[in-house]
């Protein structure tokens, strides 16, 4: 069919000149994928609204040799709230650039959609930093990238004595392999729950949960650790995110 259309958030744009825009979309039933929308950065244009960073839109979709383009579209959630705030938008733009990293193009992922939605919706009340490190571990979990909180990852015995956490054996270590790899952190006995429950709960059910400053620092940590060793990248969204942290304007004891 020439034609097929598909609800999809905009996760990447890219201006192309003459009033077209490169569109990395990611949709809940064909996961991610590049269109073009032609004259959509023109100021007359319908579609402008549409297809802005961050909004979920209707899609008419023309099958092209090379690139698919954009007949139609129509906004349906454009997250407002991001608009005005510096914060907001940063944290949103690290959990897009995120998935972009976590996803090939055209594999259906109705579940890291659906997460990455929510999460969206969510962000607007609620604790834009346990929302994140809930997203990271499940996107995680949802890409295949698994750690392992139930048993010893080096060993496979319980989890006994001091324990550890090595992004490169793929999660928690028991008081004997604590110290096995070059990339062993240490990891209490709290941290470890507190992953179960990130992995576990619903987000919304995230307000319930009090979490000091170092647990917040060792929680980002290890996950960053983590999605850093299995992707092989530095997010350039987390370290703008710690810069707008550390300066006078930032919210002070809290981080990306």
């Amino acid at each position: 069919m020439k034609l097929y259309k598909t609800e999809a958030l905009v996760l990447r744009t890219r201006d192309c000149g003459r009033g077209d825009k490169l569109l990395t979309l990611y949709s809940r039933k064909l996961g991610k994928f590049k269109v073009m929308a032609h004259g959509a950065a023109r100021a007359s244009s319908r579609k402008r609204g549409a297809v802005q960073l961050f909004t979920r839109a209707n899609f008419l979709i023309h099958r092209g040799r090379e690139l698919d383009s954009v007949s139609q579209c129509e906004g349906v959630e454009m997250f407002s709230y991001l608009r005005g705030d510096l914060e907001k938008i940063s944290y949103a733009s690290y959990l897009f650039e995120l998935v972009d990293v976590l996803t090939p193009e055209g594999e259906p992922g109705e579940p890291l959609y659906l997460l990455l939605l929510t999460t969206l919706r969510l962000m607007e009340t609620e604790d834009l930093e346990l929302l994140a490190r809930a997203f990271e571990i499940k996107a995680a979990d949802y890409a295949g990238y698994h750690p392992i909180l139930e048993n010893c990852a080096n060993c496979q015995g319980s989890l006994d004595g001091p324990l550890g956490f090595s992004p490169g054996l793929g999660g928690i270590l028991c008081g004997v392999c604590g110290g096995s790899g070059p990339d062993a952190l240490p990891c209490s006995r709290g941290l470890v729950e507190f992953l179960k429950v990130l992995r576990r709960w619903h987000p919304s059910r995230l307000r319930q949960l009090k979490v000091d400053s170092r647990t917040r620092i060792q929680l980002k940590h290890l996950l960053h650790e983590y999605l850093k060793y299995h992707l092989e990248q530095e997010f350039k969204s987390t370290a703008f995110l710690d810069r707008l942290k550390s300066s006078p304007a930032g919210t002070p004891g809290t981080h990306v």
